[in-house]
């Protein structure tokens, strides 16, 4: 592939709207806790909200999120759902133990759709600093750009916290402020002026309390159920877990021969019947899918079992998995991911609330697979190389390096070399100064494999095998651009026109029998707009007809 540019500090450099991923490493080892801060053109956070970090792994909008890998973490960035008010995205660190001089081979590594490296950034230190912002990902221009930063705060998270508006607590200086200094005041010349009273603050309003067994108000020493609204009849005495006495009824555990204590077998046998049917009754209300009723009734009826939230969280995991699981299988399905497909997982990801790696790696995968889909559709990506002279009106789109495989009656031949893939022609350029360059008229197909792409073409030489680093991505650059060039899709931004693709121009043919539809002539056939284009038609199969060259003339741009 092609080598990743690396950054000098302070410079920056454009990237592309789509989703990216700022891997922050160290070769060291050391633990870095990374964060994102979402800022607005102010410089400023808008509330707590807007920053990222371990204990709150995923921004509201959905478009940043964290996971963490022990010495480093990789913060994805869906740039195109990044909100409108947010002009910066910040990507920062900190340590717990030492600063960041001892943390050696730090790097911030931006990868792009399908993990193309874009650009990377030593940003190793010298500086005695527990708290660095490594780089920016800011909007510019109607684009985005990533710059360098590297730059450091000796006074930790609170320093890096308050730079962006972020209020942190400070009990020392409260506890400070009421201290006396201690030296008597002179006694005033004139009385004091009254004190203006401040309005008194607005007090929010108090969560209101779950379902779950409290103290009885009016029987000491008992427990009663709370149904989150009244109080129930229902009591039972409360019990404490012990070596000795079960948590739950209160009964003497068995004790085997120089051995623990034996768990209550009666509560056992019961918490596995109400798991059992708690698991049922789950399956049932996650897929229901959205708009069903929550799950909070279900948790309730654990707590009022008296079965520990360990023991539900770990089926709730289980079945909200294979729920989402079974959401992306779904998806893809067909092969081709649209966007209300993965907004139906994340909001179903939402609704269950299940924080998870697999999570992570489900949506990294619906992500790979919308951008994929979206560039088969004609939303293709574009490169600038200084090595090649093409035409001005010929943009490229993809410039990678790859490997020919040609089967001779030898054996394979491995030609080693830079497969260019442009708007009108598709370009090999081995090493040894030969290539091939085939227009994408005589391309028919391209397929992934293993490790390879395959490029059929009605040429000899047109067609091929490569060997190339990431096959799916190359072959939805290829197929993207060979649907454009064959009228199949339009490029996103492309004026609409008169033009009709191959697909449509043989469904019409076929169902006018290759005749004129007014005098059945087989002669000077065009394509006929039923309704004109300046009048509000459309190059589609029903709105298209087959004329002789006189009857086209002679109906002019009558309806």
């Amino acid at each position: 592939m092609v080598a990743v540019p690396t950054l000098p500090k302070g410079a920056n450099t454009a990237i592309p709207t789509e989703v990216v991923t700022a891997v922050v490493s160290s070769a060291s080892g050391e633990p870095v806790d990374v964060c994102a801060v979402l800022v607005t053109s102010a410089g400023q956070v808008r509330s707590d909200a807007d920053i990222v970090f371990y204990n709150q792994p995923r921004h509201s909008s959905g478009a940043v999120s964290l996971v963490s890998s022990g010495a480093g973490a990789t913060l994805t960035v869906a740039l195109p759902d990044v909100e409108p008010d947010i002009v910066t995205v910040v990507v920062a660190g900190s340590v717990d133990d030492g600063t960041f001089a001892q943390v050696d081979g730090l790097r911030v590594r931006i990868d792009g759709v399908a993990g193309r490296p874009l650009v990377e950034f030593a940003s190793a230190t010298s500086d005695p600093v527990t708290t660095m912002v490594f780089g920016e990902i800011y909007r510019r221009g109607g684009g985005w750009k990533f710059r360098a930063v590297g730059q450091g705060w000796a006074s930790g998270l609170a320093g890096l916290a308050r730079s962006f508006g972020i209020a942190v607590e400070e009990p020392d200086e409260a506890a400070g402020n009421d201290e006396t200094t201690g030296i008597a005041a002179s006694p005033p010349a004139s009385p004091p002026p009254a004190p203006v009273r401040p309005p008194a603050p607005v007090r929010p309003a108090e969560p209101a309390r779950r379902a779950d067994w409290y103290p009885d108000p009016a029987a000491p020493g008992l427990l009663r159920w709370w149904d989150g609204t009244t109080w129930a009849s229902r009591t039972r005495q409360p019990f404490v877990e012990s070596e000795a006495t079960c948590g739950r009824c209160g009964a003497a555990k068995r004790r085997r021969l120089f051995s623990a204590p034996v768990p209550c077998v009666a509560c056992e046998d019961e918490i596995r019947r109400v798991l059992a049917d708690w698991r049922r009754r789950l399956v049932e209300a996650v897929d229901a899918g959205p708009g069903a009723p929550g799950l909070d009734a279900l948790w309730a009826e654990l707590r009022f079992q008296l079965v520990s939230e360990a023991a539900g969280q770990q089926v709730f995991r289980s079945v909200a998995l294979a729920y989402l699981q079974r959401i992306v299988t779904f998806a893809f399905g067909d092969e081709i991911i649209e966007e209300h497909e993965y907004q139906l997982f994340e909001d179903e990801a939402r609704r269950l609330g299940v924080v998870d790696p697999a999570v992570e790696e489900m949506r990294r995968r619906l992500r790979r697979g919308l951008d994929l889909s979206r560039i088969r559709n004609g939303d293709l990506p574009r490169e600038t190389s200084s090595t090649l002279h093409l035409d001005l009106d010929e943009i490229v789109h993809l410039d990678t390096d790859v490997v020919q495989v040609r089967q001779l009656a030898s054996g394979p031949r491995h030609t080693p070399g830079r497969l260019v893939v442009s708007s009108r022609k598709l370009r090999f350029l081995a090493q040894n100064g030969g290539g091939t360059e085939t227009a994408w008229s005589k391309i028919v197909a391209v397929a992934a494999g293993y490790g390879t792409i395959d490029v059929s073409a009605t040429t000899s030489r047109g067609g091929g095998t490569y060997q190339v680093g990431d096959p799916e991505y190359v072959a939805a650059v290829l197929a993207g651009t060979l649907r454009i060039a064959r009228r199949l899709v339009i490029a996103p931004g492309a004026r609409d026109s008169r033009a009709i693709s191959q697909v449509v121009k043989a469904e019409v043919w076929q169902r006018d029998g290759g005749a004129c539809v007014q005098c059945q002539a087989t002669e000077y056939l065009e394509f006929d707009h039923v309704i004109p284009h300046s009048r509000g038609g459309a190059s589609s199969v029903n709105n298209l007809q087959l004329l002789c060259r006189r009857c086209n003339l002679e109906k002019g741009a009558r309806i």
